[in-house]
């Protein structure tokens, strides 16, 4: 009986002491099934939860990058000197081509002129700061202090004054959660110079992320510059992206930016304008006909006009 009783003591407590990894094991079971089912509740809690902590994280900020600074400072202290002498033959070199930059821009400004071309639009803008960075929801993100009350929304692309970091995955009320060029899940269309090549740009989780090439004809160098291109109404165009590297199937690209050096960043509203294609009749398709209203405001003879639409007045 003490046997038996000691016996049926000890499976008891077995059971007790693997009872929370059972029930450990369920939750997490639950938690990764809602998290493949229900995306969009994990997107909203985790803008809801920087919302949250935005503020400690910009007052943590302001000491890390205080720390990096001075890391980095220590390790170029003996290296000042060469450094300087090679900051001033660079500053000569900048102002020659600054004033050669500035002739063009004033000749092409005059041609733009003459041929009354259409000026690029000026794309809509705010100035966030980085406030954290992060390994989730993708491996490489970067949080910043602006969200939905400044206008920011999904997609929008973000930059630096060096060029195109990476869009805006998620969206809070005043933070927002940016997608890096060198995730593993970025995919951005961009276009190679001289040679207008186009191509996909596909993170892999370092500074230097694949570039897949379409299937034309143009040769491609190393030392290449790629740019943004408008593809898909993704990102605005043009904006630097970095410089091409490797030869063959075996394509990278050197981005300009480095987000782990950013304080701030840019987050531009873009909207891909493209107009409806035309009808058989040349109006574009889903833009209602005028009526006599519209036509009497813009100061048209609607009569006339209705003659030329074959249509007879009465």
């Amino acid at each position: 009986m003490a046997g038996g009783g000691w016996k049926l003591a000890r499976n008891r407590s077995s059971v007790t002491a693997q009872l929370p990894l059972i029930l450990c094991t369920v939750l997490a079971f639950v938690i990764v099934l809602l998290g493949k089912a229900e995306a969009s509740i994990f997107d909203t809690a985790r803008a809801k939860f920087s919302d949250w902590s935005a503020p400690a994280l910009t007052a943590l900020q302001g000491p890390v990058v205080a720390v990096q600074r001075w890391a980095s400072g220590v390790s170029t202290f003996f290296s000042v000197y060469e450094e300087n002498l090679q900051l001033r033959e660079e500053n000569e070199a900048l102002r020659r081509w600054q004033d050669v930059a500035l002739s063009l821009e004033q000749r092409v400004s005059r041609y733009e002129l003459l041929l009354n071309a259409v000026p690029d639009p000026v794309l809509p803008s705010i100035t966030a700061q980085v406030i954290g960075q992060s390994s989730r929801p993708f491996v490489q993100t970067m949080i910043v202090n602006a969200g939905i009350a400044h206008n920011v929304k999904k997609g929008q692309a973000v930059l630096d004054d060096r060029g195109l970091i990476g869009r805006v995955y998620v969206t809070g009320d005043t933070t927002s959660w940016i997608i890096r060029l060198t995730d593993l899940n970025s995919r951005v269309p961009v276009v190679l110079r001289p040679s207008n090549r186009r191509g996909i740009l596909v993170g892999n989780n370092s500074m230097a992320p694949d570039l897949h090439l379409d299937s034309g004809e143009a040769p491609v160098e190393p030392g290449d510059r790629v740019y943004s291109t408008a593809d898909g109404g993704l990102v605005p165009p043009d904006l630097p992206v970095g410089i091409l590297m490797g030869e063959g199937d075996n394509l990278r690209v050197r981005l300009f930016a480095d987000p782990d050096l950013s304080d701030y960043v840019q987050i531009v509203d873009y909207v891909a304008a493209i107009d409806p294609p035309p009808d058989d009749e040349g109006v574009p398709i889903g833009v209602p006909p005028a009526t006599p209203e519209d036509l009497s405001a813009t100061g048209v003879d609607t009569e006339a006009q209705a003659i030329a639409d074959g249509v007879r007045p009465q």
